[in-house]
């Protein structure tokens, strides 16, 4: 059966719009909805259909990032896609790998590590240590030709019609290899491309390299790609205390040798299977009692902390809102007031 349905169409359009109905490109897509679906449909069946033109800006906070945000209509495309697989993908996801998955967002991830640590040190019993791995210049590394021959992979191993998988192969091969840097709109303070080094930018990176921040397949390809770094770790390395977020890695183990030993055999496997390579200067081996900072906490084996950075921002929106110099309705703030108070209140709730 063919993934190109109007009503495939038509139930994915409803999934994407559902955080980008207020969005310029999303309201100029619904004011002629049934025409611009059929037009897409068409494209995709008669395999015409190509990514436009992205929108490419950059954010400051939490470091700055070089976005590059896919038309709504090919987000469209991007939920098509994901959605064929995404059933599949979880069953081969460990269940330590967050981010991007349904039911494993940042929260849940904090709150695994801080299991982890307290059963680790069996009430202060035992001396631990912990690394934290970053993967250097992760998303723009990633090589598209290994990504799609993972993919191709999920694919096959599907139960679905020979038509489903060239349909699923030919659009893995367009939205994979798309060059969102030869097409896009730059948006926002033009200054702030400058704070973007030429490894975390889409635009310096050799042909068939990289991905852009900010797609829903990117995130999705991501966890694709790491997935069988995932299976080496507990499976060959088998180390119990493991998770990763994205491409931050955090390990646990009762001596610093046994992580150094981890850091060396990972850094052969990503070289070897993934062309990947491990940020030596933000890579971490430290005794547990001085705290890990993980994805805006500062967590102890009996308390968790807000980081002092994400305070920091909070303080600095509120005194800039106060004087006049950050502009935003009551619409805007409340949701961010929101945001940073539910932040503050899990950090609480981890100690109860």
């Amino acid at each position: 059966m063919s993934i190109y349905t109007y009503k495939n169409l038509y139930r994915t359009y409803l999934d994407c719009r559902k955080n980008k109905r207020k969005t310029i490109n999303a309201l100029k897509f619904e004011l002629n909805l049934e025409e611009n679906l059929m037009a897409l449909l068409k494209e995709l069946r008669q395999g015409i259909y190509r990514p436009g033109r992205s929108i490419c800006f950059v954010v400051k906070e939490p470091t700055p990032r070089e976005i590059f945000a896919a038309d709504f209509r090919d987000r469209i495309v991007h939920h098509l896609f994901v959605g064929e697989l995404i059933g599949s993908a979880e069953k081969l996801f460990i269940f330590d790998s967050f981010a991007c998955r349904k039911g494993k967002g940042t929260h849940r991830a904090v709150k695994r590590l801080y299991k982890f640590m307290r059963r680790a040190v069996q009430n202060s019993r035992r001396k631990i240590w912990f690394m934290k791995l970053d993967l250097k210049s992760f998303f723009m590394s990633i090589n598209h030709e290994i990504l799609y021959s993972i993919v191709l992979a999920l694919i096959e191993k599907e139960e679905k019609s020979i038509a489903w998988k060239r349909e699923m192969a030919a659009l893995a091969k367009i939205l994979i290899f798309h060059k969102p840097a030869e097409n896009y709109l730059r948006k926002g303070n033009l200054k702030l491309a400058k704070l973007i080094p030429a490894n975390k930018s889409l635009l310096c990176q050799p042909p068939r390299q990289g991905l852009p921040i900010g797609n829903y397949t990117s995130q999705f390809f991501a966890n694709l790609y790491l997935n069988g770094l995932d299976h080496f770790i507990k499976r060959q390395l088998k180390c119990g205390y493991y998770l990763r977020y994205v491409d931050d890695l955090v390990f646990l183990a009762d001596r610093a040798d046994t992580l150094k030993n981890y850091r060396e055999k990972i850094k052969n496997f990503i070289k070897t299977h993934l062309r990947l390579a491990i940020n030596n200067s933000k890579t971490i081996i430290q005794p547990i009692e001085r705290g890990i900072d993980f994805l805006g906490y500062f967590l102890k084996t009996d308390r968790a902390y807000v980081r002092r950075q994400v305070l920091k921002r909070y303080k600095n929106k509120l005194f800039r809102i106060t004087i006049g110099k950050l502009k935003t309705s009551r619409q805007h703030f409340l949701p961010m007031f929101k945001s940073y108070e539910g932040h503050f209140k899990f950090a609480l709730s981890l100690t109860k």
